[in-house]
């Protein structure tokens, strides 16, 4: 493959898509990028890392609110956090092919060159299954932490993107987890990229 993409994964709680990115960057040879774009965006603004890691649930909330007619609270904050975290993902995109998973990226390169997009998703019993075995609890307590994780990160997104959440016709690829391991949805992705580039 002549030029390697930058990848952006969308993913549903649950679905694995977390672990086919990290499988998918092994397999392609570039960086991998999650929880760094936190770190870096915290060190680079000054602002506390757990205010970043409390914006998708702050986006929850002050959705919720704006839903009920209800005033909104901390929107400079939110916003704030949105661009600073949004100039690290421009930042480590310039600095050339590489796996982002989260943080609105879709949206945040729309404008960049050579970007795909891609979404993982699968069915609630799988997702809950697949939470219940990782978080080590019942499964009642994984449905619920898989419908709370998705309602922020929805949230999130109508928020700052410019098209919903899990809209599918919005990714250039989307991918059911419910047969597929972590491994085997990375080599999905990677056939898909080098069938789109022609090679």
């Amino acid at each position: 493959m002549s030029t390697l993409p930058i990848v952006t994964i969308s993913r549903q709680s649950g679905s694995q898509g977390r672990e086919a990115g990290r499988l998918l960057a092994d397999q392609l040879g570039v960086p991998y990028y999650d929880y760094e774009i936190l770190s870096r965006a915290a060190r680079e603004s000054g602002l506390s890392p757990s205010l970043f890691e409390q914006a998708e649930t702050s986006a929850a909330e002050l959705l919720d609110r704006l839903e009920q007619g209800l005033p909104a609270q901390n929107t400079p904050i939110n916003v704030a956090l949105f661009q600073a975290q949004s100039k690290i993902i421009r930042k480590m995109a310039a600095e050339g092919p590489c796996v982002i998973v989260g943080r609105c990226a879709d949206t945040v390169l729309r404008e960049f060159p050579n970007v795909v997009n891609v979404y993982i998703y699968a069915s609630e019993a799988k997702r809950i299954e697949n939470t219940a075995r990782k978080k080590r609890v019942n499964s009642k307590m994984a449905a619920l932490f898989i419908r709370q994780i998705d309602h922020s990160r929805s949230a999130y997104h109508s928020f700052f993107s410019h098209h919903a959440w899990g809209d599918m016709s919005a990714y250039d690829l989307c991918v059911c987890t419910d047969k597929l391991t972590p491994e085997e949805t990375a080599t999905v992705i990677k056939s898909y990229l080098f069938a789109k580039s022609g090679e």
